[in-house]
């Protein structure tokens, strides 16, 4: 008698979004069925912002064998020595692995959505300075559950080819400056074949 061959394509697991705070939350959770993405965001996979715990959910879910894109802000380093060691070693470790994507932003993710409106690399030294550039833009934008629960805000981000504008702004700054944003890497990660 033959033996059955089987012919299945092993599936790779889902793109597995992970990170820090509720802004990066609900930006993608509205982002993932307004541009059809194909990743898992599920509010366990979000942690408070300490970056060890940052770190528990990247080793979580390569250890299931998901490719991993991680969001957080960096601007804790400025006051924070303990934080900004670990953030350091999160660069050491990571950076160069094929199945994690850092999407780290200075100081906060605020600076991406900003330069989908500007073409700048200006000096924010906190999230609130960034919240206040950005307000010239979305003046209700607000970080609580009340606002940030709305899609509309991340409905404007993405109209007339906003976001492949902030895309190719980050790209270009890279982290010549005191502000920057690795959110575009993670931009184009989940958008490939989605």
């Amino acid at each position: 008698m033959a033996r059955k061959i089987n012919t299945r394509e092993t599936r790779r697991p889902k793109k597995r979004v992970v990170g820090a705070g509720i802004t990066e939350f609900w930006y993608l959770k509205h982002l993932k069925p307004l541009l059809e993405l194909d990743f898992e965001l599920k509010p366990r996979f979000f942690g408070d912002e300490s970056v060890a715990n940052i770190n528990s959910l990247i080793e979580e879910s390569l250890g299931d064998g998901a490719p991993v894109i991680c969001f957080y802000d960096e601007d804790v380093k400025q006051w924070n020595h303990v934080e900004a060691q670990c953030i350091k070693c999160l660069h050491n470790k990571y950076d160069k692995n094929e199945n994690v994507t850092l999407a780290c932003s200075m100081p906060s993710i605020e600076y991406w959505f900003l330069l989908h409106y500007e073409n700048t690399n200006k000096y924010l030294r906190t999230s609130g300075d960034a919240i206040k550039a950005l307000k010239k833009y979305i003046p209700q934008f607000d970080k609580k559950i009340h606002f940030l629960e709305q899609a509309k805000w991340v409905e404007d981000l993405i109209k007339e080819n906003k976001m492949n504008k902030a895309m190719q702004r980050a790209e270009k700054f890279g982290r010549n400056g005191s502000s920057y944003t690795d959110v575009w890497k993670a931009m184009k990660i989940i958008n490939e074949n989605k």
